[in-house]
């Protein structure tokens, strides 16, 4: 238990939040320099370093994806949708972002995605501190 509270430093929270920000920003981002515009660029898309990096750019979105859903359910994933919602229109009206420019509503989803994901993957950690309750996994292939 001890164990378990260390490991819940607001360190590993933003280290996580990184992680999520690492894979969104890599995989696509409006700069041009992401695992998305050099695959687009390549001629050979049957190069092995394509595919390779390709699918490792997807199967890491896809496993935060997962992790981020598994750790939300549906009720969190919509509570989050509805933050982000808000912080949508807010950063709207006070013109931080502009309906006009698709670059930064491209840099908002992004930035929203990625806080999504890290928020996904810091879940137990937020609920156990929130509630002093520690999230378990319901397995159905464990015997007891």
């Amino acid at each position: 238990m001890l164990q378990a509270i260390k490991s819940s430093s607001p360190g590993v929270l933003i280290s996580r939040m990184l992680i999520a920000a690492i894979v969104v920003f890599g995989t696509y981002n409006p700069t041009g320099k992401s695992v998305f515009h050099w695959v687009r660029e390549q001629n050979d898309f049957t190069n092995a370093w394509v595919i390779l990096v390709a699918i490792v750019a997807l199967l890491a979105n896809f496993a935060l994806l997962v992790a981020a859903w598994k750790a939300l359910g549906k009720l969190g994933t919509i509570v989050l949708l509805i933050l982000f919602a808000a912080i949508v229109y807010l950063a709207l009206q006070e013109d931080w972002a502009s309906a006009d420019s698709p670059v930064t509503l491209k840099w908002l989803a992004l930035i929203l995605y990625s806080g999504f994901l890290g928020i996904g993957l810091s879940g137990a950690i937020l609920w156990r501190r929130a509630t002093g309750q520690v999230v378990t996994d319901e397995a159905p292939d464990v015997q007891d």
